[in-house]
């Protein structure tokens, strides 16, 4: 998302220059695939696992598998309706052929690198193996309610610039503002940090050790409510693609 948003800062994407963006997203995700195969080997191998080819496989499943499977759904629900934006059958042979050349050697060259950058865990405090019983919380500290809060405070720094993008593309306008969208990204950033940090912090407090998949939920939050709230269109295309 960085790299998309300096192009456009810089003045890549122009209004007249059509399939740009695709391009870019497209590109910079292939190249990115090295990042993930390090970083996935590495904190693999610092946690003493032992079938790290295992690991880098499953890695490039979930690197390219969900943006491959969302792709296919959104281009058939775009072929069924007979838009522009589905995607001609040269096209998809030219992202096949970039992920068979590109993005998987370089995630390959970045698990290999990773499980030779010898590089040991160092846990801050004491560990066991046996996990230690939870004790009960109250009710504002469960799943539910953190949720709700992790998501509602990034969402409302985010909201008023999500109704301009919204309006831009449901009203057929060209959105070009990109140096007041990249100041909103940072500050989203910045909040959602923050905000993830601040509840992790008080459920290891009281505690409670199992935060793992609950760190997650907070992130998944923030978007559900942009898409809720931001989006009042009812045709089924603008629905799929606003996704």
């Amino acid at each position: 998302t960085i790299f998309i948003f300096m192009l456009a800062l810089v003045g890549v994407f122009y209004p007249y220059n059509r399939g740009a963006l695709f391009t870019a997203l497209v590109v910079i995700y292939a190249l990115t695939s090295g990042i993930a195969g390090y970083t996935a080997t590495s904190f693999y191998i610092q946690l003493e696992g032992t079938n790290w080819v295992r690991n880098l496989l499953l890695t490039g499943c979930l690197f390219c598998g969900p943006l491959f499977l969302m792709f296919c759904f959104l281009n058939t629900v775009a072929i069924a309706y007979s838009a522009t934006a589905a995607l001609p059958f040269g096209t998809i042979c030219v992202i096949v052929l970039i992920w068979t050349l590109v993005t998987s050697p370089l995630l390959v060259l970045g698990g290999i690198a990773g499980k030779n950058s010898k590089t040991e865990f160092q846990a801050p405090v004491r560990t066991t193996k046996y996990p230690r019983e939870i004790p009960p919380l109250p009710w504002y500290r469960s799943t539910i309610p953190q949720m709700a809060m992790a998501g509602f405070l990034p969402f409302s720094a985010i909201y008023i610039e999500l109704y301009y993008i919204f309006a831009s593309v449901w009203g057929h306008r060209i959105y070009t503002i990109y140096s007041i969208l990249f100041i909103v990204f940072i500050i989203l950033l910045i909040v959602t940090a923050f905000i993830t940090v601040a509840l992790t912090y008080f459920q290891l407090a009281a505690e409670d050790h199992e935060w793992w998949w609950r760190y997650v939920t907070y992130l998944m939050e923030n978007a559900l409510l942009n898409e809720f709230v931001t989006n009042t269109n009812d045709v089924v295309i603008s629905t799929c693609y606003s996704y």
